[in-house]
Formats: C-alpha cells, structure tokens, sequence
C-alpha cells in the first residue's frame, strides 16, 4: 500500500489526512483490486457498499436502459472516486455499471467505516466525513452541468456547450477530450454518425479544428 500514497494523497477524500493518511488506511480496512482492460468492477443490480478510489487506469460509469442503449455518465481516472453517492445512500443495487477502460486498480472503503463514528476515535474521522459530503455537493453540481448539457436542442448545440465547458476546465481553447468518438456519442446520448456529420460540418465552417481527442474552439 505504502507505494500507492502519493496517488492517495490526491484524493480529494482524504484532503488534510496526509500525516495520517497510512494509520486512516490501516484502521480502515482498504482493499485493492486489479482489473483488466473492459472488466466489470461493479454491475448494474450489484449492492453497493463500498466507495471505490482509482489507484491507476481509467474506468467508466456507464448507465444502460433496458433496450440495452448506452450511456457514457463520467471517466475517472487516478485519484478519483465512485460509488460514494450510492454507497451513503444506502441503495441495494446499482443503477450504474462501472468498468475498466485501461488495466486498472482500485482500492475499495467499506461506507460504514467511513460515515460511522470510528471505535478508536481516529482524529482523522470527521475530516473523511466533511470530505465526503464536499465531494457530493461538487458532484451534485456536476450532474446539474450535465443535465443541461444534455436538455440542449440539437447535436450541434450539445457538441458546442460540451466542447466550451472542455475549454473552460482546461484553461485553454486547445484542449484534448478523455473520449474516442463512440464513447463521445454515448457520453451526449448521439447517434455516432450523426455526431461525426456534426463535427466535420463545424470544422468546414471554421469554428472548430480537430484531430481524433484533440480540439481547438476558432
């Protein structure tokens, strides 16, 4: 464990935890796992009750209906959490799959160590609990973002109001996105085709230049 903790210490869960990081993980309990490259780390109808931390890799959180369409909802890579909401809210199963798209690893924290007072009266405590209601709020605001992402009328308008929030994150007008175009379709709600079609359209028109990931708003 002891050569994961630079990784760990960017965890916004465990933001002001860092002299006492490795006793937290010890009285905690966390387990790794690996996974290889498109394996399922947590399905759909599975309980959920442990928040998972991406040690390395990159997975996906994807929603699917019952017709089997598929929905890309985030990408997380190192340093990043999932399963936190469903975990503290106590739902039974899943309503996401969460999958591995890189080798990856992941260590898992059971959600009653985290949000029940710890029997040792660890001084890290409550500052996991204020943590992880931070990263709720933050996440709450990113689904709203995304919410209105998707309400936008036309693939053009969701492609533009996607690429501008990409632009406004990075800092810069020449950005890369995290997605292959199919994965970009999912993540919109898009037909595939019809996304492409609206890509090049905006590049003949000069307001946007492309390659593949890598973008630049004209």
């Amino acid at each position: 464990m002891n050569k994961n903790l630079e990784i760990l210490r960017k965890v916004k869960l465990f933001d002001g935890i860092d002299e006492n990081l490795e006793a937290m993980l010890k009285c905690m309990g966390g387990e790794e796992k690996t996974y290889d490259r498109g394996e399922i780390i947590l399905l759909t109808g599975q309980p959920v009750t442990a928040v998972g931390v991406v040690i390395s890799g990159e997975v996906q959180v994807i929603q699917e209906d019952y017709y089997g369409n598929r929905s890309i909802l985030t990408e997380l890579s190192a340093s990043h959490i999932f399963g936190e909401a469903f975990a503290s809210a106590g739902i039974k199963e899943s309503p996401v799959t969460v999958m591995a798209k890189s080798n990856s690893t992941v260590m898992f924290l059971g959600i009653e160590r985290i949000i029940n007072t710890c029997p040792n009266s660890c001084v890290f405590h409550n500052h996991l609990i204020e943590n992880l209601l931070k990263i709720l709020a933050r996440k709450n605001i990113l689904l709203s973002n995304k919410n209105q992402l998707l309400s936008r009328r036309t693939i053009q308008d969701k492609v533009l109001s996607y690429l501008s929030l990409q632009a406004e994150k990075k800092g810069n007008l020449t950005f890369e996105i995290p997605f292959t175009r199919n994965e970009l379709a999912d993540f919109l709600c898009v037909d595939r085709s019809a996304l492409s079609r609206v890509l090049s359209k905006l590049q003949k028109e000069g307001i946007i230049e492309y390659d593949h990931k890598h973008f630049k708003l004209l």
